[in-house]
């Protein structure tokens, strides 16, 4: 009796294990197939995608007339905005695929930039449509690059999770016909990349403004920092400072320190190795009550940023979240009064007491270098004509933003009301278009 009930307490055991194994496996590869064939999906719709950006550069070039081209480049900028969407649902992350995604963005970015300009006053220039030849042609490569893969990984029955697992391995992959036919697809895009978009000046100018090579000063050191950073914050411990260096790579060459100031609170500051310039600034300690006003911290950082050297700016905005104060200080220049949106400072000023506890300062130095801006086009009677009627306007004033397109341009910048809601509009002191707006 004993023997039987073990038998069958044992047996009971082993059909749960294995069928709990079954169900286990079931459904580890229900969800191998679903994934796969999300992948399979994004992979066929990017070659179809594909197929469509190539016709639409075609479609261009056969084009005259702004009318019928401003519809078709906004199509083109479309389709590489879909064919990034697919990309990105490829396990592609472990892959050097970035030229593909490079040379779609700048497709996307010149189609877009031709597309919002009005082609009947400023037709296709000759250079635009050499450019547009090119990138037909170049598609038209990539086209059938594109489709030779297809019809391996049809032919061949290759599997996208067996390359996400092979990726995953760290190792060498050798032989893979659907690997190897991406990086060789990735590899011809440089070529095109480098061949049809020669960086503009203004591409060169924003790369120099994220690498800060305009910065001026001698390389310090470490304890050079330490100094630099005891000016700006009034005082470090003696000991305990922990000193760290940019990683090798990074757009520009800095040092972060990090310490605990006299209340017991952990601070930490970066700054550049050329010429020490303060970049970010944090105190991290609760702020847990309020006994100064918005306004009151709003002179205090005004006061701070002075004594720092930060003679040229004004406080732009504030507001308050909890106790502490979220101030935005932004250059203006004389003599004309001009408000440079994006040479910007952000200070976090605690309530409790008026301390500084945080400073955000890369957006000043990435565009402080010199502007020569002329005087707008449009008066600001004229300017107030282009906004809504029943837009009611509060406050006037010239301000320099960047647009869509990442172009500086000189605007009048109008604060006002529409029915209970409060916007910031900016109209272009030249052309008077509507260049951006803001609901605050």
């Amino acid at each position: 009796m004993k023997k039987t009930l073990l038998f069958s307490v044992l047996f009971f055991g082993l059909f749960s294990a294995v069928a709990w194994g079954a169900y286990q496996k079931t459904e580890k590869d229900m969800l191998r197939t679903h994934v796969e064939n999300q992948y399979q999906r994004a992979f066929h719709e990017l070659t179809y995608q594909m197929d469509l950006l190539h016709d639409q550069i075609g479609s261009t070039l056969a084009m005259n007339t702004g009318a019928s081209l401003t519809p078709t480049l906004t199509d083109v900028w479309r389709l590489t905005s879909n064919i990034h969407s697919d990309i990105g649902q490829l396990p592609l992350g472990m892959l050097p695929f970035n030229e593909m995604e490079s040379f779609l963005t700048k497709i996307g970015e010149f189609s877009y930039r031709v597309a919002v300009r009005d082609l009947k006053a400023s037709p296709l220039s000759d250079e635009e449509y050499s450019k547009l030849e090119s990138l037909y042609a170049q598609s038209a490569e990539l086209q059938n690059e594109l489709r030779d893969i297809q019809s391996t990984v049809l032919e061949e029955q290759l599997e996208w999770v067996g390359v996400e697992k092979l990726m995953a391995t760290n190792d060498e992959v050798k032989d893979n016909s659907l690997i190897d036919g991406l990086k060789t697809v990735d590899s011809s895009i440089k070529g095109y990349t480098e061949a049809s978009f020669v960086m503009s000046d203004q591409e060169t100018a924003q790369k120099r403004r994220e690498q800060l090579s305009h910065l001026k000063g001698k390389e310090i050191n470490e304890q050079e920092a330490i100094e630099k950073i005891k000016e700006f914050t009034g005082s470090l411990p003696a000991n305990g400072v922990e000193v760290s260096e940019s990683l090798k790579g990074a757009n520009y060459p800095f040092y972060s320190v990090y310490w605990e100031n006299e209340q017991g609170h952990r601070a930490t500051m970066d700054v550049t190795k050329i010429g020490g310039y303060p970049l970010y600034y944090m105190v991290n300690r609760d702020v847990k009550d309020s006994t100064i006003s918005l306004y009151k911290a709003g002179e205090k950082a005004t006061e701070y940023l002075k004594e720092k050297g930060y003679k040229d700016i004004v406080l732009d905005t504030s507001r308050q979240v909890d106790h502490v104060a979220l101030l935005t200080f932004v250059r203006v220049l004389e003599p004309d009064q001009i408000y440079v949106m994006s040479d910007s400072i952000q200070l976090k000023v605690a309530l409790d007491n008026g301390e500084i506890i945080g400073f955000l300062g890369m957006d000043y130095l990435q565009n402080g270098e010199k502007r020569h801006t002329s005087p707008p086009t449009l008066s600001e009677e004229a300017a107030i004509e282009m906004v809504h009627s029943k837009f009611e306007i509060q406050e006037t004033r010239l301000a320099l933003i960047r647009n869509e397109l990442q172009d500086e341009v000189l605007c009048y910048e109008f604060i006002g009301n529409l029915g209970d809601d409060t916007f910031r509009i900016y109209v272009n002191a030249d052309s008077g278009q509507e260049e951006k707006i803001e609901k605050l």
